[in-house]
């Protein structure tokens, strides 16, 4: 991907976007711009995105390639997350403990020596063991080799398309690099697990005695943002990872919350200290300009619409709640608010039954300055189907009086119109009748004199 100078990213912030997140679709201010121009990290590579959307806060050559280091593990412990129970027993083999570089971090595992995998969770975060990692590749995948594999596929599928591991704890390989990008998206994805927070924010731990290790275990941690006596304590900081080796230099990946927006920072190959203070500078950057904003929540009302269910006699009506299918988050400058945002219902005013609990029925947007800034789907919070077999079926208890009685009705109707229509016919032919017989009677009477008759009526002479 082509670098984007940071001016630029801030003009065209809205399509600059996470794999799968929103994107920022607003102009931002000025003022942060500038703020963002006047950032001078040491780090030849960093990012900073809001942890619930995605959004890029912050870019600094986020796809040149670097050497990751120690925080490799972040991935390794994604995989453990997602492939194995916490109460798990890891046995080290004999490759798992020797294969790592003299003087490489270690707690001095040995061969046989058994761990549970949140020990070793615990073990890989704060003293960023390596036989540990590479005990916790074994387990999962059976090999080093399998790991590293399912390593790089993992990133892929997470976005992560600038990333190839070859081992599981960061020791340096020249074809073992990431991206600032892709380590903002395996470090996102953790924060899936609540244990991950649990472990990330300790800085300290005990591993008591195994089954070849008579003695406890100390753990302390390393990362300095999270110790309160350290001089680059964070106060919001949550937890992170740290990385060094000669090639990759200094490198770190932490997390920070304040006021309900949580940040993650990455910085590759950082100097001296510089991996810390580049992380404070991103830290105070971002919680001092942008903000967290929760829209809509899954599940709750968003508007009511109607369902129709065609019946014999008449149609029936019902009602349908419409819900919000997803959260929608946002991340927001600090100088905009709700009611800043527009919202644009989609939902038909009436809908055809059945309906199923789930379905979609319509959907939601919302805007700010006129550019969409997140959606989702409204769905029908019960099921139409069942309500209205229900009402048919109560209905149709008293259709089948209503039916007779129609009937009923509609046969006397009918017997009333012929018995009439005889009455008439009857009435008219005797009146015809009496009138021919006056007539006759009148000729008589007269002998027919001085009448002309005409044919027929000479027949009644």
């Amino acid at each position: 991907m082509k670098k984007i100078r940071l001016i630029a990213f801030f003009i065209l912030i809205s399509s600059i976007i996470l794999p799968s997140s929103q994107s920022f679709a607003f102009t931002v201010p000025s003022e942060i711009k500038q703020k963002a121009d006047e950032l001078e990290l040491d780090a030849e590579a960093a990012i900073l995105i809001n942890a619930d959307t995605g959004d890029i806060l912050y870019e600094k050559n986020i796809n040149q390639k670097e050497y990751p280091a120690s925080i490799t593990k972040l991935m390794t412990m994604l995989l453990a997350f997602e492939n194995c129970d916490m109460e798990e027993t890891i046995t080290f083999s004999k490759n798992a403990v020797f294969s790592i570089e003299p003087g490489s971090s270690h707690i001095g595992i040995d061969q046989g020596e058994e761990l549970t995998v949140d020990q070793a969770m615990y073990a890989i975060m704060l003293q960023s063991a390596n036989e540990v990692s590479n005990g916790v590749a074994e387990h999962i995948d059976g090999s080093l080799e399998a790991f590293a594999q399912h390593m790089t596929q993992r990133a892929k599928e997470l976005g992560a398309l600038n990333t190839n591991f070859v081992n599981a704890n960061g020791l340096h390989d020249e074809n073992h690099y990431t991206t600032a990008y892709d380590m903002a998206l395996i470090a996102k994805e953790l924060l899936k697990y609540p244990h991950f927070k649990e472990v990330l924010s300790s800085t300290y731990y005990e591993i008591p005695p195994t089954n070849i290790q008579s003695e406890t275990r100390y753990l302390h941690g390393q990362t300095q943002l999270i110790k309160e006596a350290s001089a680059f304590y964070y106060e919001y900081c949550e937890g992170g990872k740290t990385g060094f080796t000669d090639q990759a230099g200094n490198t770190l990946v932490a997390y920070a919350q304040k006021d309900g927006t949580e940040i993650i920072s990455v910085v590759l190959k950082s100097t001296g200290y510089g991996e810390y203070t580049d992380t404070i500078k991103l830290f105070d950057y971002g919680f001092e300009n942008f903000k967290t904003q929760n829209i809509c929540t899954a599940g709750n009302f968003c508007k009511n619409t109607t369902a129709v269910e065609e019946g014999l006699l008449k149609d029936e009506t019902f009602t349908v709640a419409g819900n919000y299918a997803s959260d929608v988050t946002v991340t927001l400058p600090l100088n905009y608010s709700l009611n800043d945002i527009k919202t644009n219902i989609s939902l038909p005013e009436t809908l055809s039954v059945p309906i199923s609990k789930g379905d979609v029925i319509g959907s939601v947007s919302y805007t700010l300055n006129n550019e969409e800034i997140g959606k989702t789907d409204i769905i029908s919070s019960q099921d139409i189907g069942e309500q209205a077999a229900a009402v048919m079926a109560k209905a149709s208890d008293k259709k089948p009086i209503s039916i007779k009685l129609a009937a009923a009705i509609l046969i006397c109707l009918a017997l009333i119109l012929l018995i009439l229509r005889f009455i008439i016919i009857r009435v008219q032919y005797a009146h015809r009748r009496k009138k021919r017989r006056q007539r006759l009677k009148y000729y008589r009477e007269t002998n027919f004199k001085d009448l002309e008759l005409s044919p027929r009526s000479r027949k009644y002479r």
